[in-house]
């Protein structure tokens, strides 16, 4: 019985060592598996040029006017793939961005309004006069109080309320650009 038991022992201690030799080389097989398939599905097309179309003039039926960007938004357009311009019609402001590629400098418009002190708390999806879901969020600073909301589509009609699912989206090449993102700010004090 004795020589049972010592030999049990002596496997159970040789399969340990063999557990942990191999757990470090099965960890890295593990995350290099989930790496390479992001690595090679990045599409094969990139635009080296995108004709730019132009800014929208109006958003459901109301005609839009540019704003001048403010110095860090400026700043940020420097390097970003695409455009960002300014618009009011009048009672809403909006910060539209057209986007030629993926890009991580495609910032949620949450992130930004933190960014510059207002506190956020998300609300539900908003659905548009045509239909389009957004995502909405409200921004308090002060007494001041926003709903934002915010929509990303492409030209072949896929639309995103959400810029990691975009991000995910594009880098996988389940959709192409150009993209638009639209970001609608509007004041909820009377």
């Amino acid at each position: 019985m004795d020589s049972k038991k010592i030999s049990i022992g002596q496997a159970g201690g040789q399969a340990g060592r063999l557990t942990y030799l191999t757990l470090p080389i099965y960890i890295i097989s593990c995350g290099l598996a989930t790496i390479v398939p992001l690595v090679v599905a990045t599409p094969d097309f990139k635009p080296n040029f995108v004709s730019f179309p132009g800014w929208p003039n109006q958003f459901e039926d109301r005609p839009l006017m540019e704003l001048p960007l403010s110095k860090r938004e400026r700043r940020f357009n420097n390097d970003f793939p695409g455009r960002i311009a300014r618009f009011t019609d009048g009672t809403r402001e909006f910060v539209i961005r057209w986007v030629i590629q993926e890009t991580r400098k495609l910032h949620p418009g949450a992130d930004c309004f933190k960014g510059i002190g207002y506190f956020i708390q998300p609300i539900s999806l908003r659905i548009d006069i045509n239909g389009y879901s957004w995502g909405c969020f409200e921004a308090t600073r002060g007494e001041e109080r926003l709903r934002v909301c915010e929509r990303i589509y492409d030209e072949a009609g896929n639309s995103w309320t959400d810029v990691s699912d975009w991000y995910w989206a594009a880098l996988l090449g389940r959709t192409q650009g150009p993209w638009w993102v639209i970001t609608v700010a509007e004041n909820l004090q009377e």
